[in-house]
C-alpha cells in the first residue's frame, strides 16, 4: 500500500485478496491520506492563527486597553469559576471521566473526551462562528467569540479566561495538537508531550506563574473549592464521575441512576449523587424531571430526598447546567440553558428565551405532580416543597430581575383541577371534595364521615391532617 497526498495506489502480490478487503483497505488509506492534508492545512491556519492573534495581542497590551483584560478575567467573584467551564468542555466534547490534579507548582485537567481540538481560517471567524464551525483552537485564544447553542454549553467561551487568574501560559496537550496560550489569546506550538498522558487523553496544564498571586495561594483558593463543587455531574449529558487529588487529598463526584421511567415525555429519574473524600463518602438523593422542549432543550427540575426517601426542601440557586446566583425562592432544584449575564451569575431578564424557559419549567414542576402522586410522595409536608407563598416572586413585568412566578400559578392551577390534596395513608384528594381545618385539633372531632354529612360533600376529606390553616398562614 502506498498513500501520497495525492493518490492512493493498492498492489497484491496475492491473487486470492478479496476485493471487499481491498475496497475497505482503499476506503481506510483515503481516509489516512485527507488526514494529512487537512493536517498540513491546519498548521497553515495555526501559523496564520498565532500571527493574527499577536497583532490583537499587542493592540491589548497598549495603555489605553490594558483594561479590557482585567474586565474579562476579574468579572468572576468566584475566583476558581473556570473549574466548571473545563467541566462543561470535557462534557461537550463527549467524556465520561475527568480528573484534577493539583500540584504546589500548578493544576492538570485530565478528560476522556472524543472530540478533538480543531483550528479554522482565522480570516473566516465570523461566518464560522455563526455557522458553529469556528475551531476549538480559535475559540479557547478569543475573547466572547465561541460556538453556541441554546441546547449547547458552549465551546470555550469567556468563562475560560477565568484561569489566567492563576496562570499566563495555559498548556494543552491534545492527541492531535500541543500548545500553550500566551500574553492572554496567542497559541503557540509546544515541542514537547508529557509523558504519563495516555494517547486518547486531553490534558490542560495551568501553571501558577501569574505575577500577582503567591502559587500556594492558587494552590489554597483552588483545592477549596475542588472539595466544595456543588452537583457538578448532575445535569450533564455525559459526565459520570469528578475526581480530584491534592497530595494526600483525594476526592470524587458521581452520578448513578438507580432507577428510571417515561411518563409521556417526561423522563423520571432516581439519582444519587455521591462526594467521597479521604474514603468517607456523603450521598444526596434527588428524584428528576427531564423535558426537552420543541428546540431540542432539556429542562430538568430536582426533588430532594430525605434517608427515607421523602420529599425534603432543598434550597439552591437556579442552575445552567451548573449553579448561578439567581435566588428563585423554590424549594426544589430547576435547570435549563438560560441566557446569562458575563459573570454567569445571574440570568438575563428581560429576555423572551429566558422568560420561555421560566414557562416551561413552570408546568414541568406542575406536570411532575401526580407522578409524585403515584409514587405516593405527597403527604402534609408538600407545603414544604411547593410555591404557595405569591409574595415571594416578583412580577412578571419586572425587567430588572427574571420571575419564577409562574411557578405558583402553574402548581396551583394543577392542584386546584387534580386529584393532588393530601388525605391519609398516602391518598390524595380533589380541591372539591376537601376541607383544612382551622385548627388541626379539630382533625380528631370529626370523622370524614361525619365530614361528609355536615358538609353534605360525598366522599369528603380534611387534608393537611397535620397543620391546621391557621398555623400555616401564621408561619407564613
Amino acid at each position: 500500500f502506498h498513500v501520497t497526498q495525492t493518490n492512493v495506489c493498492v498492489t497484491s502480490r496475492e491473487p486470492s485478496l478479496q476485493k471487499d478487503f481491498a475496497v475497505s483497505s482503499l476506503q481506510s488509506l483515503v481516509k489516512k491520506g485527507m488526514q494529512q492534508i487537512m493536517t498540513e492545512q491546519e498548521k497553515l491556519w495555526f501559523d496564520a492563527l498565532t500571527s493574527y492573534r499577536s497583532k490583537g495581542a499587542d493592540l491589548l497590551e497598549e495603555p489605553f486597553m490594558r483594561g479590557v483584560q482585567r474586565s474579562v478575567v476579574d468579572k468572576y467573584s468566584d475566583q476558581a469559576h473556570f473549574i466548571y467551564e473545563l467541566l462543561q468542555n470535557a462534557d461537550d466534547v463527549k467524556a465520561t471521566t475527568a480528573k484534577f490534579i493539583l500540584e504546589t507548582n500548578g493544576l492538570y485537567f485530565v478528560h476522556s473526551g472524543s472530540v478533538r481540538f480543531t483550528v479554522s481560517n482565522p480570516q473566516n471567524e465570523g461566518t464560522d462562528t455563526s455557522n458553529g464551525t469556528l475551531g476549538h483552537i480559535n475559540a479557547i485564544t478569543s475573547i466572547a467569540n465561541s460556538n453556541k447553542t441554546g441546547a449547547s454549553i458552549g465551546k470555550f467561551g469567556v468563562g475560560f479566561k477565568a484561569v489566567f487568574q492563576y496562570t499566563q501560559t495555559p498548556h494543552i496537550y491534545d492527541p492531535e495538537i500541543k500548545f500553550k496560550i500566551e500574553r492572554f489569546i496567542v497559541p503557540s506550538m509546544l515541542d514537547a508531550d508529557l509523558d504519563w498522558r495516555k494517547s486518547s487523553e486531553t490534558v490542560f496544564f495551568f501553571p501558577f506563574d501569574h505575577k500577582n498571586k503567591h502559587p500556594q495561594e492558587s494552590h489554597d483558593e483552588i483545592l477549596k473549592k475542588l472539595q466544595a463543587l456543588e452537583f457538578p455531574v448532575l445535569f450533564l449529558s455525559n459526565l459520570e464521575s469528578v475526581s480530584f487529588e491534592a497530595g494526600k487529598v483525594t476526592g470524587k463526584y458521581t452520578k448513578e441512576i438507580t432507577r428510571e421511567v417515561t411518563q409521556g415525555d417526561i423522563t423520571v429519574q432516581w439519582i444519587t449523587l455521591a462526594l467521597e473524600v479521604d474514603g468517607e463518602r456523603a450521598d444526596h438523593k434527588l428524584l428528576a424531571f427531564t423535558r426537552k422542549n420543541g428546540a431540542g432543550y432539556s429542562n430538568s427540575i430536582s426533588y430532594s430526598l430525605g434517608s427515607d426517601g421523602r420529599l425534603i426542601p432543598i434550597n439552591r440557586p437556579a442552575f445552567c447546567f451548573f449553579p448561578t446566583k439567581e435566588v428563585t425562592n423554590l424549594n426544589f432544584i430547576i435547570q435549563a440553558p438560560f441566557l446569562l449575564t458575563d459573570s454567569r451569575e445571574g440570568i438575563k431578564a428581560g429576555e423572551t428565551h429566558n422568560q420561555e424557559l421560566v414557562q416551561q419549567l413552570a408546568q414541568l414542576a406542575a406536570d411532575s405532580l401526580p407522578t409524585l402522586r403515584e409514587e405516593h410522595l405527597i403527604d402534609d409536608g408538600i407545603l414544604d416543597i411547593i410555591p404557595y407563598d405569591e409574595s415571594r416572586f416578583n412580577e412578571l413585568n419586572d425587567s430588572s430581575k427574571i420571575s419564577f412566578k409562574p411557578f405558583f400559578t402553574a402548581i396551583k392551577d394543577r392542584i386546584q383541577s387534580d386529584i393532588l390534596l393530601p388525605v391519609e395513608n398516602g391518598v390524595c384528594s380533589s380541591k372539591s371534595q376537601s376541607y383544612w381545618a382551622s385548627d388541626n385539633e379539630l382533625v380528631s372531632l370529626f370523622s370524614d364521615k361525619q365530614l361528609e354529612q355536615l358538609t353534605g360533600t360525598e366522599n369528603a376529606h380534611r387534608t393537611i391532617r397535620s397543620r391546621g390553616w391557621k398555623e400555616v398562614q401564621n408561619s407564613n
